[in-house]
Protein backbone atom coordinates (compact mmCIF):
# COMPACT_ATOMS: atom_id res chain seq x y z
CA UNK A 1 0.00 0.00 0.00
CA UNK A 2 2.92 2.53 0.87
CA UNK A 3 4.68 2.32 -2.65
CA UNK A 4 0.41 2.75 -4.39
CA UNK A 5 0.02 5.63 -2.33
CA UNK A 6 3.65 7.20 -3.83
CA UNK A 7 3.47 6.17 -7.25
CA UNK A 8 -0.18 7.88 -7.63
CA UNK A 9 1.14 11.36 -7.03
CA UNK A 10 4.06 10.72 -9.56
CA UNK A 11 3.47 11.46 -13.68
CA UNK A 12 3.43 8.27 -15.83
CA UNK A 13 7.07 8.17 -16.53
CA UNK A 14 7.84 8.71 -13.08
CA UNK A 15 5.56 5.49 -12.20
CA UNK A 16 6.36 3.48 -15.19
CA UNK A 17 10.00 4.08 -14.19
CA UNK A 18 8.97 3.10 -10.48
CA UNK A 19 7.35 -0.16 -10.94
CA UNK A 20 10.41 -1.25 -13.37
CA UNK A 21 13.14 -0.64 -10.98
CA UNK A 22 10.93 -2.40 -8.14
CA UNK A 23 10.22 -5.56 -10.22
CA UNK A 24 13.80 -5.68 -11.56
CA UNK A 25 14.77 -5.34 -7.35
CA UNK A 26 12.25 -7.99 -6.65
CA UNK A 27 13.63 -10.32 -9.67
CA UNK A 28 17.32 -9.63 -8.60
CA UNK A 29 16.46 -10.64 -5.18
CA UNK A 30 14.41 -13.72 -6.08
CA UNK A 31 17.14 -14.93 -8.84
CA UNK A 32 19.90 -14.22 -5.62
CA UNK A 33 17.52 -16.22 -3.08
CA UNK A 34 16.97 -19.23 -5.85
CA UNK A 35 20.62 -18.73 -6.56
CA UNK A 36 21.26 -19.26 -2.56
CA UNK A 37 18.77 -22.40 -2.15
CA UNK A 38 20.00 -24.05 -5.04
CA UNK A 39 23.98 -23.76 -3.67
CA UNK A 40 22.45 -24.63 -0.15
CA UNK A 41 21.25 -28.25 -1.80
CA UNK A 42 23.98 -29.21 -4.17
CA UNK A 43 26.43 -28.39 -1.03
CA UNK A 44 24.33 -30.82 1.15
CA UNK A 45 25.87 -34.71 0.69
CA UNK A 46 23.80 -37.21 -1.15
CA UNK A 47 22.22 -39.78 1.09
CA UNK A 48 24.87 -42.26 0.07
CA UNK A 49 23.49 -45.86 -0.38
CA UNK A 50 24.16 -48.25 2.40
CA UNK A 51 26.67 -51.13 0.47
CA UNK A 52 25.18 -54.55 0.38
CA UNK A 53 27.94 -56.77 2.37
CA UNK A 54 28.36 -60.53 2.21
CA UNK A 55 28.85 -61.09 6.49
CA UNK A 56 31.28 -64.18 6.99
CA UNK A 57 31.84 -64.71 10.69
CA UNK A 58 33.02 -68.00 12.46
CA UNK A 59 30.06 -70.08 13.29
CA UNK A 60 27.55 -70.22 15.78
CA UNK A 61 26.28 -73.65 15.02
CA UNK A 62 26.52 -77.32 16.87
CA UNK A 63 29.25 -79.53 15.55
CA UNK A 64 27.64 -81.25 12.98
CA UNK A 65 24.94 -78.84 12.16
CA UNK A 66 24.18 -77.04 8.84
CA UNK A 67 21.44 -74.72 7.84
CA UNK A 68 20.88 -73.12 4.44
CA UNK A 69 18.08 -70.91 2.91
CA UNK A 70 18.37 -69.01 -0.21
CA UNK A 71 15.77 -66.62 -1.48
CA UNK A 72 15.58 -63.66 -4.42
CA UNK A 73 16.60 -61.53 -1.56
CA UNK A 74 18.84 -63.10 0.63
CA UNK A 75 21.16 -66.54 0.90
CA UNK A 76 21.90 -67.58 4.59
CA UNK A 77 24.34 -70.71 5.15
CA UNK A 78 25.02 -71.86 8.66
CA UNK A 79 27.98 -74.35 10.21
CA UNK A 80 29.72 -74.87 6.80
CA UNK A 81 33.17 -75.12 5.97
CA UNK A 82 34.83 -73.60 3.78
CA UNK A 83 35.07 -76.27 1.21
CA UNK A 84 31.68 -76.92 1.48
CA UNK A 85 30.76 -73.19 1.18
CA UNK A 86 32.56 -72.70 -1.92
CA UNK A 87 30.63 -76.41 -3.71
CA UNK A 88 27.49 -74.22 -2.43
CA UNK A 89 27.77 -71.34 -3.94
CA UNK A 90 29.46 -72.66 -7.09
CA UNK A 91 26.55 -74.85 -6.92
CA UNK A 92 29.11 -78.32 -7.80
CA UNK A 93 29.61 -81.30 -5.50
CA UNK A 94 32.04 -80.49 -3.34
CA UNK A 95 34.12 -83.33 -4.73
CA UNK A 96 34.39 -81.08 -7.89
CA UNK A 97 36.27 -78.34 -5.56
CA UNK A 98 40.19 -79.21 -4.64
CA UNK A 99 41.10 -77.26 -1.80
CA UNK A 100 44.75 -76.49 -1.32
CA UNK A 101 46.49 -77.99 1.53
CA UNK A 102 47.22 -74.72 2.53
CA UNK A 103 44.18 -73.41 3.07
CA UNK A 104 42.07 -74.17 6.67
CA UNK A 105 39.87 -76.84 6.09
CA UNK A 106 38.55 -77.17 9.51
CA UNK A 107 37.18 -74.05 10.27
CA UNK A 108 33.14 -73.49 9.95
CA UNK A 109 31.69 -70.19 8.85
CA UNK A 110 28.13 -68.07 9.15
CA UNK A 111 27.76 -66.99 5.88
CA UNK A 112 24.50 -64.15 5.57
CA UNK A 113 23.51 -62.09 2.43
CA UNK A 114 20.58 -59.66 2.62
CA UNK A 115 19.62 -57.74 -0.41
CA UNK A 116 17.47 -54.28 -0.35
CA UNK A 117 15.81 -55.52 -3.23
CA UNK A 118 15.27 -59.18 -4.97
CA UNK A 119 17.87 -60.14 -7.84
CA UNK A 120 18.46 -62.95 -10.05
CA UNK A 121 20.44 -65.96 -8.81
CA UNK A 122 23.33 -65.48 -10.99
CA UNK A 123 23.79 -61.81 -9.56
CA UNK A 124 23.65 -63.32 -6.15
CA UNK A 125 26.27 -66.34 -6.65
CA UNK A 126 28.75 -63.75 -8.08
CA UNK A 127 28.10 -61.45 -5.19
CA UNK A 128 29.33 -64.65 -2.81
CA UNK A 129 31.79 -65.73 -5.23
CA UNK A 130 33.35 -62.23 -4.74
CA UNK A 131 33.32 -62.27 -1.27
CA UNK A 132 34.50 -65.64 -0.71
CA UNK A 133 37.55 -65.11 -2.66
CA UNK A 134 38.42 -61.74 -1.06
CA UNK A 135 37.70 -62.81 2.71
CA UNK A 136 39.94 -65.86 2.41
CA UNK A 137 42.17 -64.33 -0.61
CA UNK A 138 41.65 -67.21 -2.94
CA UNK A 139 42.18 -68.09 -6.21
CA UNK A 140 39.49 -70.23 -7.87
CA UNK A 141 40.17 -71.49 -10.79
CA UNK A 142 38.33 -74.00 -13.66
CA UNK A 143 40.25 -77.01 -14.55
CA UNK A 144 39.33 -80.02 -16.72
CA UNK A 145 40.12 -83.54 -14.77
CA UNK A 146 39.88 -87.05 -16.07
CA UNK A 147 38.01 -88.95 -13.20
CA UNK A 148 36.21 -91.74 -12.74
CA UNK A 149 32.59 -91.31 -12.74
CA UNK A 150 28.82 -92.99 -13.39
CA UNK A 151 27.43 -92.02 -16.80
CA UNK A 152 23.41 -91.77 -17.06
CA UNK A 153 22.04 -92.63 -20.02
CA UNK A 154 19.12 -93.47 -21.80
CA UNK A 155 19.77 -96.54 -24.36
CA UNK A 156 16.21 -97.68 -25.17
CA UNK A 157 14.00 -94.19 -23.97
CA UNK A 158 11.58 -93.53 -21.60
CA UNK A 159 10.62 -96.03 -19.34
CA UNK A 160 7.17 -96.77 -17.83
CA UNK A 161 7.23 -94.06 -15.46
CA UNK A 162 9.17 -91.50 -16.84
CA UNK A 163 6.27 -88.50 -18.89
CA UNK A 164 7.11 -85.47 -20.11
CA UNK A 165 5.37 -82.76 -18.14
CA UNK A 166 2.44 -81.22 -19.23
CA UNK A 167 1.85 -84.81 -20.98
CA UNK A 168 -1.83 -86.37 -21.42
CA UNK A 169 -0.72 -89.90 -20.46
CA UNK A 170 -2.13 -90.23 -17.20
CA UNK A 171 -2.40 -94.29 -17.06
CA UNK A 172 0.95 -95.49 -14.91
CA UNK A 173 -0.16 -95.50 -11.08
CA UNK A 174 3.03 -94.24 -10.25
CA UNK A 175 2.90 -91.35 -12.18
CA UNK A 176 -0.51 -90.67 -10.83
CA UNK A 177 1.33 -90.75 -7.63
CA UNK A 178 3.69 -88.10 -8.42
CA UNK A 179 0.64 -85.89 -9.35
CA UNK A 180 -0.76 -86.26 -6.28
CA UNK A 181 2.53 -85.89 -4.50
CA UNK A 182 3.28 -82.49 -5.73
CA UNK A 183 -0.43 -81.23 -6.78
CA UNK A 184 -0.14 -78.16 -4.28
CA UNK A 185 2.35 -76.58 -6.46
CA UNK A 186 0.61 -73.21 -8.51
CA UNK A 187 3.05 -73.29 -10.95
CA UNK A 188 5.27 -75.16 -13.55
CA UNK A 189 8.47 -74.47 -11.04
CA UNK A 190 10.55 -77.57 -11.02
CA UNK A 191 10.59 -79.81 -8.25
CA UNK A 192 12.76 -82.90 -6.97
CA UNK A 193 12.05 -84.42 -3.30
CA UNK A 194 13.18 -87.47 -1.33
CA UNK A 195 10.81 -89.48 1.13
CA UNK A 196 12.60 -90.24 4.11
CA UNK A 197 16.08 -89.29 2.72
CA UNK A 198 18.85 -90.58 5.02
CA UNK A 199 21.70 -88.23 6.22
CA UNK A 200 24.22 -91.07 5.27
CA UNK A 201 24.24 -94.13 2.86
CA UNK A 202 22.40 -94.46 -0.02
CA UNK A 203 18.22 -94.70 0.97
CA UNK A 204 14.93 -93.10 0.53
CA UNK A 205 11.23 -93.87 0.29
CA UNK A 206 11.10 -92.93 -2.77
CA UNK A 207 11.63 -90.17 -5.18
CA UNK A 208 8.99 -87.32 -6.79
CA UNK A 209 10.03 -84.81 -9.78
CA UNK A 210 7.68 -82.68 -10.98
CA UNK A 211 8.71 -80.36 -14.08
CA UNK A 212 12.31 -82.16 -13.57
CA UNK A 213 15.28 -81.40 -16.20
CA UNK A 214 17.11 -84.56 -16.34
CA UNK A 215 20.62 -82.72 -15.74
CA UNK A 216 18.89 -81.02 -12.67
CA UNK A 217 17.98 -85.06 -11.64
CA UNK A 218 21.27 -86.08 -12.04
CA UNK A 219 22.65 -83.53 -9.98
CA UNK A 220 20.80 -83.94 -6.79
CA UNK A 221 21.18 -87.75 -7.08
CA UNK A 222 25.07 -87.30 -7.46
CA UNK A 223 26.72 -86.18 -4.04
CA UNK A 224 24.48 -89.64 -2.63
CA UNK A 225 26.35 -91.73 -4.93
CA UNK A 226 30.33 -93.23 -4.51
CA UNK A 227 31.50 -91.38 -7.64
CA UNK A 228 30.28 -87.80 -9.55
CA UNK A 229 27.35 -88.65 -12.01
CA UNK A 230 27.59 -87.40 -15.96
CA UNK A 231 24.23 -86.60 -17.87
CA UNK A 232 24.89 -88.45 -21.14
CA UNK A 233 21.38 -88.99 -21.59
CA UNK A 234 20.67 -86.26 -24.11
CA UNK A 235 17.30 -85.63 -22.76
CA UNK A 236 15.97 -82.00 -23.44
CA UNK A 237 12.63 -80.77 -21.56
CA UNK A 238 11.25 -80.79 -18.00
CA UNK A 239 9.68 -84.65 -17.00
CA UNK A 240 7.39 -85.99 -14.01
CA UNK A 241 8.03 -89.33 -12.40
CA UNK A 242 7.97 -91.10 -9.34
CA UNK A 243 10.82 -93.65 -8.05
CA UNK A 244 9.82 -96.29 -5.47
CA UNK A 245 11.81 -97.03 -2.27
CA UNK A 246 15.05 -98.24 -2.43
CA UNK A 247 17.71 -98.81 0.35
CA UNK A 248 21.26 -98.63 -1.44
CA UNK A 249 23.15 -97.52 -4.46
CA UNK A 250 22.47 -100.49 -6.11
CA UNK A 251 18.62 -100.40 -5.76
CA UNK A 252 18.46 -97.25 -6.56
CA UNK A 253 20.29 -97.99 -9.98
CA UNK A 254 18.03 -101.15 -10.61
CA UNK A 255 14.69 -98.72 -9.99
CA UNK A 256 16.06 -96.25 -12.53
CA UNK A 257 16.50 -98.50 -14.59
CA UNK A 258 12.92 -100.37 -14.67
CA UNK A 259 11.19 -96.96 -13.95
CA UNK A 260 12.59 -94.27 -15.74
CA UNK A 261 14.87 -96.31 -18.39
CA UNK A 262 17.68 -94.90 -17.31
CA UNK A 263 20.46 -97.02 -16.94
CA UNK A 264 23.77 -96.07 -15.01
CA UNK A 265 27.24 -97.06 -16.60
CA UNK A 266 30.50 -96.50 -14.91
CA UNK A 267 33.25 -94.88 -16.99
CA UNK A 268 36.07 -92.20 -16.52
CA UNK A 269 35.66 -88.93 -18.33
CA UNK A 270 36.95 -85.53 -18.35
CA UNK A 271 35.03 -83.54 -15.58
CA UNK A 272 35.45 -79.55 -14.32
CA UNK A 273 37.21 -79.05 -10.90
CA UNK A 274 37.47 -75.95 -9.07
CA UNK A 275 41.11 -75.24 -7.86
CA UNK A 276 41.61 -73.38 -5.03
CA UNK A 277 44.81 -72.14 -4.11
CA UNK A 278 46.11 -68.94 -1.70
CA UNK A 279 46.21 -65.80 -4.35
Amino acid sequence: MFFAGELMKRSTFGVALKIGLVFGVAVAMLAQGQTATSARTSSRPHAARAPVEVQIVPSRMEAGSTSIEVGSDRWNALGYDLKSLIAQVYDVDVRRVDLSGDVDTTARYDVTLSLPREESAEATQQRLRDALQKRFKLAITPESRSMDVYALTAPNGMGPALHRHGSTARGNSLYKQASLDLSDSSNDAQEISFAGRECSGVASGGISARAASISEFSRTLEPDLDRLLVNDTRMAGSFDFRVGTYRNQEELFQRLRDELGLVVVPTQRKVLVLTVRPS
